[in-house]
């Protein structure tokens, strides 16, 4: 599955004490129209999984090219209870209070739908509330053969 490419994103949310999480994800999946859903998967091992069990809301914001500073930051090592320092990136605040990064080439902002058991992961599905309105971002970052890319000249 390595070969494969995939857009990445960054997913945020606010621990049970109301610090900022975020891990750098790439299997990520619009799920459904009607009702808005989208997926995300997490390794059990990931410090920020069990806080998704609690959140009241969640977001993902679609990376652009020259945000691969910030994609590195979030998918370094950390142990549960790690403080996460966003200041460095552009950001605002959604309803629910997790970060989304306005630097991005799109953002979706999410209620919990299910969380479902996956073998090592959990798949967590949410229930899109807003779309962002106010991303800068126009050249997506791409995740492909454990390498980052931005994209080529389209194919004809």
């Amino acid at each position: 599955m390595a070969r494969l490419a995939s857009g990445v994103a960054l997913l945020t949310v606010l621990d049970p004490v109301g610090r900022d999480c975020g891990l750098t994800v790439t299997a990520v999946s619009s799920l459904s129209l009607d009702p808005p859903l989208v997926l995300v998967c997490v390794m059990k091992d990931r410090f920020m999984h069990d806080t998704l069990f609690v959140a009241d809301g969640w977001s993902l914001t679609f990376l652009a090219a020259d945000q691969l500073p910030l994609a590195d930051y979030a998918a370094r090592d950390r142990h549960p209870g790690a403080r996460d320092d966003f200041s460095a990136w552009p950001s605002r605040r959604t309803t629910h209070g997790e970060l989304v990064f306005t630097g991005g080439v799109a953002a979706v902002e999410c209620v919990p739908y299910q969380l479902v058991d996956a073998g090592d992961h959990t798949i967590a599905i949410g229930r899109v509330v807003r779309v962002a309105p106010d991303l800068t971002g126009e050249v997506p970052l791409v995740h492909v053969d454990r390498g980052y890319y931005s994209p080529g000249d389209p194919v004809t």
